[in-house]
């Protein structure tokens, strides 16, 4: 078996690598994390260097891969490890670079060793195996699958970091009524107060596929994003050229609503249904014109907390 580093998604065909995939999750395609890449969302000046970890056998068939990143910041991860950072400075220890294991810039649960069980457990002890000699601090998988869990759990070095998720599920409702008819009394009183001065708004709501968006409403949806990070005083992660490249490669996997009120829209888009993945997620005017309105049309996402995901800080973050 030969272990590679790339530095580019481009090295591997995209059908080998989405072939080790388990499911229909966007996030892990070859087509959604080449974009990152060909956008410069990823790559020189930010902090995020593709070093993505593969396995190969002797025929030069793909066995397994991690999709992970050389990072000098933890900007992006949604882990919060400045903690950990700011104890290796005062110690004089050198915390970056490390090697991060996860989907850039969202907290989205999943598989990050792909492939069959044996092959992501030989990377695995390859990749870790190799962090001192390339003077990376430690090897953190964020964000975890129950199979990524199994194979990290018993061996030694690693430590786990757990943190809570609230998910949206549909737990069987048919519409609206449904989901209304679970809750209590007075919380189905509050959404149809709330329901009510949405509707007395004007407002309406059209889905659109990705590859239905001309170049201009794209503009729209890119400055609602920007727009979420401006308000904080921070850049945006993702390009304008993202956007539009994702809607190119990965049109059917994108929904946007958009909110209109008379001929113009509004500032808001919505998150997206599944199994699409997120295009955007802008501010909202009004947040119940983004929560219950899908919930209503699309019968597909209704609320109810998920217990905790893990994600592992790797094998000398317990010694750095």
């Amino acid at each position: 078996m030969i272990v590679e580093y790339l530095y580019s998604l481009a090295q591997v065909p995209a059908a080998q690598w989405n072939a080790l995939l388990a499911d229909d999750q966007p996030f892990l395609r070859h087509e959604f994390l080449a974009t990152l890449e060909d956008s410069g969302s990823l790559g020189q000046g930010t902090g995020w260097q593709p070093a993505h970890q593969i396995l190969k056998d002797e025929q030069g068939q793909l066995r397994a891969a991690m999709p992970a990143y050389l990072k000098m910041h933890s900007y992006g991860e949604y882990v919060f490890d400045w903690a950990w950072a700011d104890a290796c400075r005062r110690a004089g220890i050198d915390y970056y670079p490390k090697l991060l294991a996860a989907v850039p810039f969202s907290p989205v649960q999943g598989a990050r060793l792909l492939g069959d069980p044996a092959a992501c457990a030989t990377l695995l002890d390859a990749t870790t195996g190799s962090l001192a000699g390339l003077e990376l601090s430690s090897l953190h998988v964020n964000f975890t699958d129950p199979k990524a869990d199994a194979l990290l759990q018993d061996r030694e070095g690693w430590l786990a970091r757990l943190g809570c998720q609230f998910h949206w599920h549909n737990r069987g409702y048919g519409d609206y009524g449904d989901f209304l008819a679970a809750l209590t009394s007075r919380k189905r009183k509050q959404l149809r107060k709330e329901r009510d001065q949405v509707a007395g708004l004007g407002v309406s709501f059209e889905w659109r596929q990705g590859g239905e968006l001309s170049e201009a409403e794209w503009d729209f949806v890119y400055a609602c994003y920007a727009n979420t990070y401006e308000v904080r005083g921070q850049d945006p992660y993702l390009t304008r050229a993202f956007f539009s490249l994702l809607a190119e490669r990965l049109p059917a996997a994108i929904r946007v609503v958009l909110v209109r009120h008379g001929r113009w829209p509004w500032p808001s888009i919505s998150r997206t249904a599944t199994p699409s993945m997120a295009a955007t997620g802008a501010a909202c005017r009004n947040s119940i014109s983004c929560i219950s309105r899908p919930v209503s049309t699309r019968g597909s996402n209704t609320p109810s907390p998920r217990g905790c995901s893990a994600s592992m800080p790797g094998p000398r973050a317990n010694t750095s």
